[in-house]
C-alpha cells in the first residue's frame, strides 16, 4: 500500500516539536534499505511476544546493554536517569524507595503498601521497593512502559511498568572482566561474566559484581555535650563520609533447548548490599530560615519533647551532613544498635529466581514462568538525621513469594488470535520496628529498656488472575486487539505490640501484648482496547483506552495505637484504579536513518495511595482523584555512519483534581488553611511530576588507524521544577535544572578492550527527589532524599 499524502506534513510537523532521545533496546541487524547508515531496528517484548518497536501500540522507552554499559548505569535510579518521565526514589527505610512515572507513585514511607510501577525481573512480578537498591548488571535490554498495564506482566499495574531482562548464555565461548573506579565518592568496582554451550543443548551463563563506595556526604559531627541525654555525650568520627555501601551481587543462568520446540531457561540472582550509613539524605532549611534560627538554643517542649536545632548543620543540600549517634552508655540494652560500636547501618539481601519454560505446538505456543523472591532488610538509624539522635529506629522486613504464570499464545495466518493465561502468587511479608525516643525516659526495670516500644507486622497474600485478549487483522494494515484481567487478592495482617516504656502511654500506644488483625479482599475488572493502523513497515498509529489496578490493604505504622487496637478500620486503605485513553504514531523516514515517535495521553486515578504522619507514624491515606494529560516525542537521527544525534521531549499536567483530605504540612499545622490536621490539594500537582522535561544528544564513533576506535557521547537534559513533599508543602520543591552527562572511549576496532572515561551529572546538581518535615525539626526544616551528585568514572573493559 502506497505511504498516505499526509506522512511527509507528519514527519515535519512531529520532528520541528521533538528534542528527544529514543534510547536503544535490544537491536538485530535491521534491512539497510538501500542505505549505509540505516538505523538497526528495536526488538522489544511489551507484548509478551517479541515484535519491533515501531509496531507496537504501547508507549515504551527501551535501553539496550550497550546504553546502560556506556552511561555506567549500576542501579535503578541511574536507568531513571535515562528514561523521561520516570523518577527513582532509592531509601533505606518503609519499602525501600518510591517509583514515578509521569508523576504516579506510591511513597515509600509505609511499607503495607506496594508500588504502582511495576517492577519485573526476568519474567518475576515484584511489588516490593527494596528491590530498588539490588545492583543492575550484565543486562540485555530495560524496557519502560508507560501508563497503565494489566495484560501481560504478571500483576497489574495502575501506572507503569519496568521490565528488566538479564543477558542469556552465548552461543559461543565469550566472557568479560570489567573494572573502574568513581574519583567522587571514591567507588571501586569489579565485574565480569563467562559465558557458552556446556552441550549442544545446554548453555551457561556465570555473572558477578563487586562493589564498594565511601560516599559524597561528608559528616560534620564531632564529640559533643548532649542535649536530650544530660550528662551523657554524643561520639564524634564515627563515620566520616555516607552512604557508604558494599555491594555483591552474582546471577547464574542455564539455557537448555533441548529440541526446536522446547525450550527451559533458569535464572537464579543474589544480592547483598550492606552500609555503615543507611540513605542519601541529608537536613535542608527553607532558604533564610538558616540564618534566622541561627544560634537558637535546643529546647526541651512540654508534650513534644526535644526541639533540636542543629550547630553543626549549615541546614544546605550539599556535600555536608550532621549525623551523631547515641551516647556508648545507651546502646548496651540494644544490640541491633550496638552491632557497630553505634555507626547507622543497612543491609539488603534479596534472592530473585525465575523459570522460563516454551512449548510450541505449530502455531501455539505454551508458556510458564515459574518466580520466588526472597527479601531480608533491616537497618539501624538517627531518624532525625542531626547531631543528636533523639530518634533513633531500626526497621526491619523480610518475606517471599512464589509466583505462576501461564500463557497460551496462537500465531496463526488467519485474521484472529489469541491469548489466554492465569497468574497466581503466594505472598508473606513481616515489618518490625524498634524505636527509641530519648526524651521519652527508659523503664530500667525491664530488660528492654532502651525501647520506646517495639511492634510488628506479618502479612499473608494470595493472588489469583485471569486474562486473555483477542488480535483481529481487519486489514492488513487495521488491527484491532483487546482482552482484560479479572483479579482477585486476599490479605491477612495481624500486627502485635511487643514491649512498650511505661511513659510510651503519653503517646497513645497499645500497651505490650495488643495486637490487630484484619483480613482484606479485592477484587477488579481490567479492560483494555486498541486499534492499530499501519499502511506500511515505516508507519505505525494506534489508539488505545487502559485500565489499571492496584489492591488495597492496612497501613503498617511504626506505632501500634491504643485506638488502633480497638478500630483498626482508620488503617485500610481502598484499591487504586486509572483508566484512560492514549494514542500515538510512530515512524522511519530517510531510508529508516531518522526515527521517531509521538505520544499523547490522558489518564484519571481514582484512590491514589498516598502517605501522611500522624503523631509519631506515617499511614497510607486514599486521594480522591487525580489526572495526567501530557505527550511525550523522541527523535533520533544516523547523520553518517560515525555520528547519531538524539533528543526527547515531554509535557505533563498531572495534578489532583478532589484530594480535601491531605495531611497538613508543618508550615501550616495550626493556621486557617489547616482544618483538624487536613487541608485541600485539590488542583495542587501531583509529587515527583515536572511538567517538562527535554533532551539532546550525540554519539560519535571514528576509527583512528592501528586498529583503534575513538568514541565520544553526550547529552544533556532539562528538568522543569516538580513537587517533592509527600504532603506536598510548596516550600520544598524541586526546581528546574540541568544534568549533563559525557563519554570518552578508546578501545579496539575487534570490541575485545575498551578504556572510558564517564561523566554524569556534570553540573553536579543535587536533585532531590523526596521531602519530608525533619522529626522534631522547626517549620521549614526538611529531611531531604537526593540523587547522586556528579560522577566521574574511569572504567576498563576487556573481553574474550
Amino acid at each position: 500500500m502506497q505511504r498516505p499524502k499526509t506522512f511527509a506534513a507528519l514527519l515535519a510537523w512531529s520532528s520541528a516539536i521533538t528534542v528527544s532521545s529514543a534510547a536503544s533496546a535490544q537491536t538485530v541487524p535491521a534491512a539497510t534499505a538501500g542505505s549505509l547508515t540505516a538505523l538497526e531496528e528495536i526488538v522489544v517484548t511489551a507484548r509478551r511476544s517479541t515484535e519491533r518497536l515501531i509496531d507496537v501500540p504501547v508507549a515504551v522507552t527501551a535501553l539496550s546493554a550497550a546504553t546502560i554499559e556506556r552511561a555506567h548505569v549500576s542501579d535503578l535510579t541511574q536507568i531513571a536517569q535515562l528514561t523521561p518521565s520516570l523518577i527513582v526514589a532509592s531509601a533505606g527505610s518503609g519499602t525501600g524507595g518510591s517509583i514515578a512515572i509521569r508523576g504516579v507513585a506510591t511513597s515509600f514511607l509505609d511499607p503495607g503498601v506496594e508500588q504502582s510501577v511495576g517492577l519485573n525481573v526476568d519474567g518475576v512480578a515484584i511489588g516490593r521497593a527494596h528491590y530498588l537498591n539490588a545492583a543492575q548488571f550484565d543486562l540485555a535490554q530495560v524496557e519502560v512502559l508507560k501508563g497503565p498495564q494489566a495484560l501481560f506482566f504478571g500483576k497489574n499495574s495502575p501506572a507503569g511498568v519496568i521490565s528488566i531482562t538479564s543477558a542469556n548464555p552465548t552461543r559461543r565461548f565469550a566472557a568479560m572482566v570489567r573494572a573502574g573506579y568513581e574519583f567522587e565518592a571514591k567507588e571501586k568496582f569489579t565485574e565480569g561474566f563467562v559465558s557458552g554451550p556446556i552441550s549442544d543443548t545446554l548453555g551457561l551463563r556465570i555473572a558477578a559484581k563487586f562493589a564498594d563506595l565511601d560516599g559524597w556526604f561528608t559528616n560534620r559531627v564531632p564529640a559533643t555535650p548532649s542535649v536530650s541525654y544530660p550528662g551523657l555525650t554524643i561520639p564524634g568520627g564515627l563515620y566520616k563520609t555516607s552512604p557508604s555501601t558494599q555491594q555483591i551481587v552474582g546471577r547464574v543462568t542455564l539455557d537448555w533447548k533441548p529440541t526446536t520446540d522446547f525450550s527451559a531457561n533458569l535464572k537464579i540472582t543474589g544480592n547483598t548490599t550492606k552500609g555503615g550509613a543507611v540513605d542519601s539524605s541529608e537536613v535542608y532549611c527553607t532558604p533564610g530560615l538558616a540564618e534566622a534560627i541561627r544560634g537558637t538554643v535546643s529546647t526541651l517542649q512540654p508534650g513534644r519533647g526535644i526541639r533540636v536545632i542543629d550547630p553543626y548543620s549549615d541546614c544546605k543540600l550539599n556535600h555536608r551532613t550532621s549525623n551523631g549517634q547515641l551516647p556508648a552508655e545507651l546502646l548496651a540494652n540494644w544490640p541491633l544498635a550496638s552491632r557497630h560500636g553505634g555507626r547507622g547501618w543497612s543491609e539488603v539481601r534479596t534472592w530473585i529466581g525465575a523459570l522460563n519454560l516454551k512449548y510450541d505446538l505449530g502455531p501455539i505456543s505454551i508458556a510458564s514462568i515459574t518466580g520466588y523472591t526472597n527479601l531480608r532488610a533491616r537497618q539501624y538509624f538517627n531518624a532525625a538525621r542531626d547531631f543528636e539522635n533523639i530518634v533513633a529506629a531500626t526497621p526491619s522486613e523480610r518475606g517471599h513469594t512464589v509466583s505462576e504464570e501461564l500463557r497460551v499464545q496462537s500465531a496463526y495466518d488467519d485474521p484472529l488470535n489469541f491469548t489466554i493465561g492465569g497468574f497466581f502468587e503466594d505472598a508473606y511479608r513481616y515489618n518490625g520496628y524498634q524505636t527509641l525516643l530519648g526524651f521519652v525516659g527508659f523503664d530500667a526495670s525491664n530488660g528492654n529498656s532502651a525501647y520506646t516500644f517495639r511492634d510488628h507486622y506479618v502479612t499473608n497474600g494470595r493472588t489469583y488472575s485471569g486474562f486473555g485478549s483477542l488480535r483481529w487483522k481487519i486489514l492488513d494494515y487495521l488491527e484491532l486487539s483487546g482482552g482484560a484481567r479479572f483479579t482477585h487478592e486476599t490479605k491477612s495482617t495481624v500486627g502485635v505490640q511487643e514491649y512498650r516504656n511505661a511513659l510510651g502511654a503519653a503517646f497513645g500506644l497499645a500497651p505490650a501484648g495488643a495486637s490487630i488483625s484484619v483480613d482484606n479482599s479485592f477484587s477488579n475488572w481490567s479492560p483494555e482496547v486498541s486499534l492499530r493502523y499501519k499502511p506500511t513497515d515505516d508507519l505505525m498509529a494506534y489508539v488505545a483506552y487502559k485500565t489499571g489496578y492496584k489492591s488495597g490493604g492496612i497501613s503498617n505504622p511504626a506505632t501500634i495505637s491504643a485506638g488502633n487496637v480497638v478500630d483498626p478500620s482508620p488503617l485500610g486503605f481502598r484499591p487504586e484504579k486509572s483508566k484512560g485513553f492514549e494514542a500515538g504514531v510512530k515512524a522511519e523516514a530517510l531510508d529508516r536513518t531518522l526515527r521517531f515517535d509521538l505520544t499523547g495521553y490522558r489518564y484519571n486515578f481514582t484512590d491514589l495511595q498516598l502517605t501522611s504522619i500522624q503523631v509519631t507514624s506515617y499511614f497510607i491515606r486514599n486521594a480522591g482523584k487525580a489526572r495526567t494529560t501530557g505527550a511525550e516525542a523522541t527523535i533520533v537521527w544516523q547523520a553518517t555512519p560515525e555520528l547519531s544525534l538524539h533528543g526527547e521531549a515531554a509535557y505533563n499536567d498531572a495534578k489532583f483534581i478532589q484530594y480535601p483530605g491531605a495531611q497538613c504540612y508543618a508550615r501550616i499545622t495550626g493556621t486557617a488553611g489547616c482544618v483538624g490536621g487536613f487541608y485541600d490539594r485539590s488542583g495542587q500537582r501531583l509529587n515527583r511530576a515536572p511538567k517538562g522535561t527535554i533532551s539532546a544528544g550525540f554519539d560519535y564513533n571514528q576509527p583512528i588507524g592501528a586498529g583503534l576506535e575513538l568514541g565520544l557521547s553526550g547529552d544533556a537534559t532539562h528538568t522543569s521544577k516538580y513537587y517533592i513533599h509527600e504532603n506536598g508543602d510548596p516550600n520544598s520543591l524541586q526546581e528546574g535544572f540541568w544534568r549533563v552527562n559525557a563519554n570518552l572511549r578508546l578501545g579496539g576496532e575487534d570490541d575485545r578492550w575498551e578504556l572510558a572515561l564517564i561523566g554524569r551529572n556534570l553540573t553536579n546538581e543535587y536533585i532531590k527527589v523526596v521531602s519530608l518535615d525533619k522529626t522534631f525539626g522547626v517549620a521549614g526544616t526538611y529531611t531531604v532524599y537526593s540523587i547522586r551528585p556528579h560522577e566521574v568514572v574511569l572504567q576498563g573493559t576487556v573481553r574474550f
